[in-house]
């Protein structure tokens, strides 16, 4: 069996943990983005196309188009699933121009690598490099296995391609609201390689060290998370790391030796927990964020200390006053990580899916 990877950018590093998972078990598997990662990810393949989101005048234009559509930064479109409809004329004329600039560049690509000759097909984020489906229409045709993986934004706010969402035979989420706005929906933990990201020791010196990370300061309630550490930092020894615009090595580096990380405090991206969380438990920290009703009932026990913009500063003061606190949760997190989210498990959880369907 042959399985193929296709995303607009490797933006978690999950894929060359998916690719290892799958060639542990004997499958031949590789990946392909649209265009580079600027988040310093190892590639595989890339097609390098034209008019991508990481051009400073594509993202420019799209930005400019969702403020003139929308009073909101953040639209969770209706609909189950809901579905994508261009903007306006202008955005359906762009995607036609994009597909016909890209069209020789991704044949090219398809037959220099052989990309039909795989036998499943994971589409992250549901999406086809060319936006009208066409790669995706021709591998369904040829009788290709072909699997969607939502991660959030994706589909509440941009919605399924149609195209796309009638061909594909399992559709895939790492996060906990999306099981529930797609009928069938199944989730996937996304996996961490536990032997490479592991615990640091920290500094003895009394001091506690608090992290977080943010690539949208809004999504994760950025600006009222530095508010309330730097009151805290007027009555205790606290040193502050704020973790943004670096790759991901270095954001690594600058989260490991924390003794408390906080990821986010709204759900305004998503419920729960992101990649960044997974990180800080394996690296025995404890870590801090908004776990809901809905996040809380379906992961049953977990390691999380929930806040809210209203209880963060609570929160953080009995760890801040506990480090018994502190070592149990780092503690317990590691270990939950390791059996939810090893790569093991999840490709176990994986295969399971592929069976359900007749893809293995």
């Amino acid at each position: 069996m042959k399985v193929l990877y296709v995303s607009p950018e490797h933006v978690s590093g999950g894929f060359g943990l998916f690719a290892q998972g799958h060639r542990d078990l004997g499958t031949e598997c590789r990946y392909i983005t649209f265009f580079q990662s600027e988040y310093g990810f190892e590639e595989d393949l890339c097609f390098d196309l034209r008019l991508m989101p990481n051009q400073k005048l594509v993202a420019g234009f799209r930005r400019l188009l969702n403020k003139l559509h929308s009073e909101e930064d953040i639209v969770d479109l209706p609909g189950n699933p809901p579905f994508w409809k261009p903007l306006s004329p202008i955005v359906r004329q762009f995607y036609n121009l994009r597909d016909s600039l890209n069209r020789p560049l991704i044949e090219r690509s398809i037959k220099k690598w052989k990309l039909e000759d795989f036998d499943i097909y994971h589409f992250e984020q549901g999406i086809d490099p060319y936006r009208d489906g066409r790669w995706i229409k021709r591998l369904a045709t040829k009788g290709k296995g072909v699997v969607c993986f939502y991660h959030g934004s994706d589909l509440r706010n941009r919605g399924v391609l149609k195209e796309v969402h009638e061909r594909s035979i399992l559709n895939l989420t790492s996060e906990i609201d999306i099981l529930y706005r797609m009928e069938g929906m199944k989730y996937l933990y996304l996996p961490i390689d536990t032997e490479k990201v592991i615990p640091k020791p920290r500094p003895k010196d009394n001091r506690i060290r608090i992290s977080h990370a943010a690539r949208n300061r809004k999504f994760k309630g950025s600006d009222h998370i530095e508010l309330v550490v730097r009151r805290l930092m007027r009555k205790y020894p606290i040193d502050w790391v704020m973790i943004e615009n670096v790759d991901h090595e270095k954001a690594l580096s600058m989260k490991s030796g924390s003794d408390i990380f906080i990821d986010q405090i709204t759900d305004a991206g998503g419920w729960g927990y992101g990649a960044s969380s997974v990180e800080s438990l394996a690296m025995g920290i404890a870590t801090i964020t908004r776990i809901n009703r809905g996040v809380s009932d379906f992961l049953g026990d977990h390691p999380f200390i929930s806040a809210t913009p209203d209880s963060l500063e609570s929160q953080l003061t009995g760890l801040i006053e506990d480090s018994s606190l502190r070592d149990h949760h780092a503690k317990t997190g590691r270990e939950w990580v390791i059996q939810r989210h090893g790569l093991p498990n999840v490709m176990k959880t994986l295969y399971g899916y592929y069976r359900e369907v007749g893809l293995a």
